[in-house]
């Protein structure tokens, strides 16, 4: 199950007493694990009734989980990064038999949850038990309208409003992870003060702007002729740590979007299911649109297939990575331009 599953059950106090959190959504998992201490132990006697080992061995792991809560009717026990979990080494056969043999006569007083940090080791016999029960709990990051969705109902908690058109541009601005867009709502709700609603202006303000986002106003720049913005803004992406391969590679993406988006306009496709089309977000569609239209459909087509060519020839290894995004942004220029190549 996901962890929207997980966190319904929980509503209506559906707790298992045993759980495997893999994913690479963290702050998520977190929160998961808040809510479960939250609904199992008693107020005031948390410390009581918590214990979190890391990579324990059999008996340590067994001995915490059969020790009986203290004034309650659970105890929660946390194990993380399990090396029967993760590809750090082979496994302990001695080690996995034991556990596996506690887990078939669980105490029912323990509530017993596993916590990797990314994905699990599905080859592994430990993880393949813990299918076999249905215990284990997938925190991949959330998807557009999944993210907007809980980007509106957060930021009602945090006491603003925030419609979904503007959280859906928070998403594309900020990225999809959640502790980074909970620390981006906090920023926004400081900036707003005494102002109730959340408006786009404010997170072209003051919000962190994800690659993506930077290289969808790149494009824009480069495409409204503003030449010396869109090199600015390349240059900040390398300044920040990102390689030029992972640019390029965003670069590509977005030419194919613009040259679907002229394709589909030119067959007078319906408005409403360009998003859904090409794979962007409503309140995008207008402004790629409008970058599309600027030029003949099959010089956008030209462009796409120079950044997929070079993208074959820097894995490859036929072209040098260094200075491949800076070339590449003249040469669209002169593609685009019609300028002789």
């Amino acid at each position: 199950m996901n962890h929207n599953d997980f966190f319904e059950a929980a509503k209506t106090g559906r707790i298992q007493n045993l759980y495997l959190f893999e994913g690479t959504e963290e702050y998520i998992k977190g929160q998961a694990l808040v809510r479960l201490s939250g609904l199992l132990l008693p107020a005031g006697l948390e410390a009581m009734n918590l214990s979190e080992l890391d990579n324990p061995d059999a008996d340590a792991l067994i001995a915490t989980a059969e020790t009986l809560p203290f004034m309650g009717e659970k105890r929660l026990v946390v194990v993380r990064e399990c090396d029967l979990l993760t590809t750090s080494k082979k496994s302990d056969e001695a080690k996995l038999e034991a556990i596996k043999a506690y887990l078939e006569k669980q105490s029912p007083s323990t509530c017993l949850v596993f916590m990797v940090k990314g994905k699990a080791d599905a080859r592994k016999s430990l993880y393949n038990v813990l299918k076999k029960a249905n215990a284990i709990i997938d925190f991949s990051p959330m998807g557009d309208n999944e993210a907007a969705n809980w980007a509106v109902r957060t930021m009602r908690a945090l006491g603003k409003r925030m419609d979904l058109t503007t959280a859906q541009k928070l998403i594309f601005t900020v990225g999809h992870d959640a502790a980074l867009l909970k620390q981006e709502m906090e920023k926004l709700a400081g900036y707003a003060a005494e102002r109730d609603e959340i408006l786009d202006a404010d997170i072209d303000a003051i919000s962190v702007k994800s690659l993506e986002c930077t290289v969808f106003q790149m494009v824009d720049a480069q495409v409204s002729g503003h030449y010396a913005d869109a090199f600015m803004l390349m240059r900040s992406v390398l300044e920040n740590g990102e390689d030029r391969f992972m640019v390029l590679a965003m670069l590509l993406r977005q030419y194919r979007i613009l040259y679907h988006m002229s394709s589909l306009m030119e067959e007078r496709a319906p408005q409403a299911s360009l998003g859904a089309l090409l794979g962007i977000p409503p309140f995008a569609v207008t402004r790629t649109q409008a970058q599309a239209k600027r030029y003949p459909r099959e010089r956008l087509r030209a462009a796409y297939d120079y950044l997929f060519d070079l993208e074959y020839r820097l894995k490859s290894g036929q072209a040098p990575q260094e200075g491949s995004a800076e070339a590449a942004m003249f040469k669209l220029d002169a593609i685009l331009n019609a300028a002789k190549v």
